[in-house]
C-alpha cells in the first residue's frame, strides 16, 4: 500500500471520528435518540381447577387505559361462548360453556407508558354551595361493608386527616399505613388488616383508598401486573394491586404496599382500576387458576422526535444539514437506503476474501431489498417460481429464434402475470402477512432470469446453481442487516460513519492474496 492510499484510509477514518466528537462535545447532541423498549406482550392461560364443574370464567383483560395502549389481542375460547363487559374503568372477558376442561385466555400486545403525574400541589378544598350535586363515584362507600365502615372509621380518628389540605391528608394516611401496616403475603380480609395491622398489597390498597373517600379525596384501587418483580426465569406474573388518587384533576400513582407517593412510575400495567366495584379480583379463584406471562416484545424503537427536537434546538450548523430535518416520508426512505453500502460491504466481503459468486454486483442487494419491501417467504417463493418459469420460457422460444428485446419483453409479461396471480392467491387465501406488491419484483427478476438462462446455457446446470445459491446466500444476509435496526440507526444518525465503509472497501480492493474458496480449491497443490 503507497503512502497515498495510506493517508486517504487514514483520513476517511479519522473524518467521522472528529464529527462525532464535534457533535458530542461542541453541539452537545446525544450520541443516539433514546431507545425505547416499552412494549411488551401479554398471554394469560386460564386452566380449570381438578374435580371442579364451572360454566362461566370472568377475568379482566386489557383496555385502552392512559398507561397501556393496546395494539393488537386476541382471545382462545376453546369453543367457549366469549363476550366482553366494558367498564369505564376496565374490561371483564367472560368465557361461558358446558364441559370446560382445556386452557383458555387471552394474548395482548401492549404498549406501555409511566405514571407522570407527581408531586401535586396543595389542594384546599373550596366551599361547595348548597346545591344537591351527584357525589363523584370515587368518593363513594357503598361497596364496603358495615363492619368495614365501622373498623376504619376508628382508624380514621385515630389518623384524624381532617385539619390538612388534601394533599398533605392523603400523604398522612399513606404513611400511616405504610408504617404501621406491616406487609404480608397472606390471604387476609380489610377488616383482619386493620384489626391486626398486617396486610398485603389488596388490603392495604383497599384501605387507603377507603379512608382517603372518608376525608373526601378521590382515591381508587387498581388491579394489574407489577413488570418490575415479575419472574425473571420464566417471565410469570401475578395480579397486585396499588391506588391512584385524584387531585387537580389529575390521576397519581400510590402504593402503599411498596412505599410510592405521587411519583413517576414505570413498568405497571393497570387492567382494571375500581376493584372496590369487583372485590373478588383480590381473592385466589376458586374454579380455576391462571397465569400470566409478561415479556419484552423485540421490537426496534426510538424516540426520533425527542432527538429531532434536540438538533433543531441547538446552535450548531448541523441543525440544517441532519437527516432528522428531513420531512418523514423522506426519513423513512433514507433509513433503509443508508445501509445498501453495508449490503454492498458484506458482497465485497463475501466475494473477494470468501470466493462466493453471485449474480453481477449489485443483484444480491436489489435481491434484500426485494425481500425486504414484500415478505421473505412470498420473495423467495416468487423469485424461485420465476426462475423455473423463465428457464423453461427460454428453452421453450428459442425455436422461434426471438431478438433479445423481444424475448426480455415476453419474460416482462409472463412475469407481471405471475405477480398477479400471486397476489390474488394471497388475498383469498392469506398465506403471506403483510406483504406489500411493489416494483422491485418486475424489475428484478425479468433481468435476472435472462442472465440465469444464458449462464445456464455458457456455463452449464451446476456452476448456476452454485453462484445461485451464493446470490441468495448473500441476499439474506444483507435482508437481516436491513431489519438490524440498532445499525440503521447509527448510520441515520452519523451519516459520515459510510467514508469508514469507503475506507474498508479500499482495503479490500487492495487484496491480491487467496480466497478462502481457493484455500480448498487448490489444496492438492498446496500440498505438494
Amino acid at each position: 500500500m503507497d503512502r497515498k492510499t495510506y493517508i486517504t484510509i487514514v483520513i476517511l477514518i479519522i473524518l467521522p471520528i472528529l464529527s462525532i466528537l464535534y457533535k458530542l462535545n461542541v453541539a452537545e447532541l446525544s450520541l443516539l435518540p433514546v431507545a425505547v423498549d416499552d412494549t411488551v406482550n401479554l398471554q394469560v392461560v386460564i386452566s380449570p381447577k381438578e374435580n371442579v364443574a364451572i360454566s362461566e370464567v370472568v377475568f379482566p383483560i386489557p383496555k385502552q387505559f392512559v398507561q397501556a395502549k393496546v395494539l393488537k389481542s386476541n382471545t382462545k375460547t376453546d369453543d367457549l361462548d366469549f363476550r366482553v363487559q366494558k367498564k369505564q374503568y376496565g374490561h371483564l372477558g367472560i368465557w361461558e360453556g358446558e364441559d370446560w376442561n382445556s386452557p383458555i385466555g387471552y394474548y395482548a400486545k401492549i404498549k406501555m407508558l409511566p405514571y407522570e403525574n407527581k408531586d401535586p400541589e396543595p389542594e384546599i378544598p373550596t366551599p361547595s354551595k348548597k346545591t344537591v350535586t351527584k357525589e363523584p363515584y370515587y368518593l363513594s362507600l357503598k361497596q364496603f361493608s358495615t363492619d368495614e365502615l365501622t373498623l376504619a372509621k376508628k382508624l380514621y380518628e385515630q389518623i384524624h386527616p381532617y385539619d390538612k389540605d388534601n394533599v398533605a391528608s392523603a400523604k398522612q394516611i399513606y404513611y400511616f399505613i405504610s408504617e404501621e401496616i406491616i406487609n404480608s403475603y397472606k390471604d387476609i380480609t380489610l377488616s383482619d388488616t386493620i384489626r391486626l395491622n398486617s396486610g398485603n398489597a389488596y388490603t392495604q390498597s383497599l384501605l387507603f383508598s377507603l379512608l382517603c373517600r372518608m376525608r373526601g379525596i378521590q382515591a381508587r384501587t387498581v388491579a394489574g401486573f407489577d413488570l418490575n418483580k415479575q419472574s425473571e426465569k420464566d417471565n410469570k406474573n401475578k395480579i397486585t394491586f396499588w391506588n391512584e388518587v385524584r387531585f387537580h384533576g389529575k390521576w397519581y400513582f400510590v402504593s402503599t404496599y411498596k412505599s410510592i407517593f405521587a411519583s413517576s412510575v414505570t413498568g405497571y400495567l393497570p387492567l382494571w382500576k375500581s376493584v372496590e366495584e369487583k372485590r373478588n379480583l383480590g381473592e385466589d379463584p376458586v374454579t380455576f387458576r391462571y397465569t400470566a406471562y409478561i415479556t419484552k416484545s423485540n421490537v426496534n424503537r426510538y424516540n426520533f422526535k425527542e432527538y429531532s427536537e434536540e438538533i433543531a434546538s441547538s446552535n450548531s450548523f448541523l441543525r440544517y444539514y441532519s437527516l432528522y430535518s428531513l420531512p418523514t416520508p423522506l426519513q423513512n426512505l433514507f433509513r433503509l437506503v443508508i445501509l445498501i453500502p453495508i449490503g454492498a460491504l458484506v458482497l465485497s466481503i463475501a466475494r473477494n476474501m470468501i470466493g462466493i459468486p453471485t449474480f453481477g454486483i449489485f443483484t444480491p442487494i436489489l435481491l434484500a431489498m426485494f425481500f425486504y419491501e414484500t415478505n421473505l417467504w412470498f420473495g423467495i417463493g416468487f423469485f424461485l417460481l420465476m426462475i423455473a418459469l423463465g428457464f423453461f420460457e427460454r428453452f421453450a422460444l428459442d425455436k422461434f429464434y426471438l431478438l433479445a428485446v423481444p424475448r426480455l419483453s415476453i419474460l416482462l409479461t409472463i412475469t407481471v402475470l405471475t405477480l398477479i396471480l400471486f397476489s390474488i392467491i394471497n388475498e383469498e387465501i392469506s398465506v403471506f402477512n403483510q406483504m406489500s406488491v411493489t416494483l422491485f419484483p418486475i424489475v428484478i427478476t425479468t433481468i435476472f432470469v435472462e442472465r440465469f438462462s444464458i449462464m445456464i446455457i455458457e456455463e452449464g446446470v451446476m456452476n448456476t446453481l452454485v453462484t445461485l445459491f451464493g446470490t441468495l446466500v448473500i441476499a439474506l444476509i444483507s435482508y437481516m442487516i436491513f431489519f438490524f435496526g440498532s445499525l440503521q440507526i447509527i448510520f441515520f444518525t452519523h451519516p459520515e460513519l459510510l467514508l469508514i465503509v469507503i475506507a474498508i472497501q479500499i482495503l479490500l480492493g487492495l487484496y491480491k492474496g487467496y480466497r478462502i474458496s481457493e484455500l480448498f480449491r487448490f489444496k492438492e497443490i498446496f500440498k505438494s
